[in-house]
């Protein structure tokens, strides 16, 4: 906020584009106008080119923020040496982040997922990056789950793309389809059970010592 009382510059831009995310999520592309956007963000029609070229650039940039969040659930490696009850807590939280994440912004990341499969070349090329960036991210996980022998040897790009399809494919389920599926909190739980398994190394203890369920002592002994 300025001096005077009145938005910033950025401000101003950041009410368009929470604007904009909003109608493009219940409205999609073709049914939102640049009077829609400059109207659910109460500036004038004018204010809307002081920052953006024309619609497409906005829902461009919509599109990008959506996709960086979810990069940020991915981006899970930590710097110092991690115990593998670190490791598991910190992929459990983001797993937990980006499902309840997606859920809360369900339109847009079905709308998302559309364009990644559209014409415009900008955009596809925006995904391919994307999930590249993605599955680097994936293997710097990977790689130090190998170091920790909490999983046994692979090839991290390979699991990486696999996982990665496995929990699109289950997410764009969960986004059409919610009350066939159970809670968030046992969606995560059968995710990263699926995952451990298939790659559990020689010093990974077994699931249900990592992962007691809830209420379940701890076995002894």
């Amino acid at each position: 906020m300025s001096k005077s009382g009145a938005p910033s510059r950025d401000e101003r831009r950041q009410q368009l584009l929470d604007a904009a995310k909003g109608l493009f999520g219940e409205r999609g592309y073709h049914d939102t106008t640049v009077d829609d956007i400059t109207k659910a963000a109460n500036v004038a029609k004018g204010t809307f080119y002081l920052y953006f070229r024309e619609k497409r650039e906005i829902y461009h940039e919509v599109i990008k923020s959506f996709l960086d969040l979810i990069k940020d659930f991915g981006n899970l490696v930590v710097e110092h040496d991690p115990s593998p009850a670190d490791y598991f807590a910190k992929v459990q939280d983001g797993a937990r982040g980006l499902l309840a994440a997606l859920t809360d912004n369900r339109q847009l990341a079905r709308l998302a997922y559309r364009e990644a499969l559209g014409p415009d070349e900008s955009m596809v090329a925006m995904f391919r990056d994307f999930y590249r960036e993605l599955a680097e991210l994936e293997c710097r996980n990977l790689e130090m789950a190998m170091q920790l022998g909490i999983v046994r040897k692979c090839t991290p790009l390979a699991v990486a793309y696999m996982h990665i399809g496995m929990v699109e494919r289950l997410l764009l389920e969960v986004l059409e389809r919610p009350d066939a599926f159970p809670p968030l909190e046992q969606l995560v739980d059968e995710l990263l059970r699926v995952g451990y398994e298939g790659l559990r190394g020689p010093h990974g203890p077994p699931w249900d010592l990592m992962f007691a369920p809830s209420g379940t002592p701890e076995p002894t002994g």
